[in-house]
């Protein structure tokens, strides 16, 4: 597939007031949300996460604490006067960019929610089919219908395609399998996976530059 280049956004694509944030956490680059809402097939973004928390401290030491590059566990998330609400989250790190599927608790109907995290210093590492590949996995686990593949794709393009400054990018994929009234809760808990994976991927490359630092050394 040949490199993605700027495409416009088709005008089916739409724009929501931006989701709500609250406290400040700082990130060493700009944190970009994208994301497709498939229920309304409406697209919105960019909305910056910068104010959107810090990463969750839970669910970071159990990255941290992982042998390989997976890891399947609960995350709990709330919002201001309702009850703590468990989601599972299943994520990859995938070495240009980090994979996390959300799933309601006890669902077996598939992930509510997929997103994927490319930090701005992977970006020149990012693979050519990258939106196609993440786009079949959507549609693999019924997350995006095949009508709106091509939709979602342009649009995930014309982004990546934008290097006028480092930046972050998290793409989500909302499948409609939560139901909409809740979607508040749903959203926190997307915010809080991407600010944790952001710094768990951070936290990897800053690992990868010490080692090779002593390998030049060593030579």
């Amino acid at each position: 597939m040949p490199r993605v280049q700027r495409i416009p956004i088709t005008s089916g694509l739409k724009s929501p007031p931006r989701r709500p944030t609250s406290r400040v956490w700082c990130c060493a680059q700009p944190i970009h949300l994208y994301g497709w809402d498939s229920p309304s097939e409406t697209w919105h973004g960019p909305n910056e996460l910068s104010g959107c928390g810090p990463p969750d401290k839970r669910l970071l030491q159990a990255l941290r604490a992982v042998p390989g590059t997976s890891w399947y566990g609960p995350v709990s998330c709330y919002t201001s006067g309702a009850p703590a609400t468990r989601f599972f989250v299943l994520v990859h790190d995938l070495s240009d960019c980090a994979l996390a599927s959300i799933y309601c608790d006890e669902s077996k109907a598939g992930p509510a929610e997929i997103l994927t995290v490319i930090p701005a210093d992977r970006r020149s590492h990012l693979r050519d089919d990258f939106a196609f590949e993440f786009l079949a996995f959507a549609r693999f686990l019924g997350s995006l219908s095949a009508g709106a593949a091509l939709q979602v794709h342009d649009a995930i393009a014309s982004a990546i395609a934008d290097q006028r400054d480092p930046k972050t990018f998290v793409f989500s994929i909302s499948s409609g399998l939560w139901p909409s009234d809740l979607d508040p809760v749903l959203s926190r808990c997307v915010e809080k996976v991407a600010v944790t994976l952001c710094q768990w991927l951070d936290d990897s490359s800053a690992s990868g530059r010490r080692a090779g630092r002593r390998s030049i050394s060593a030579a």
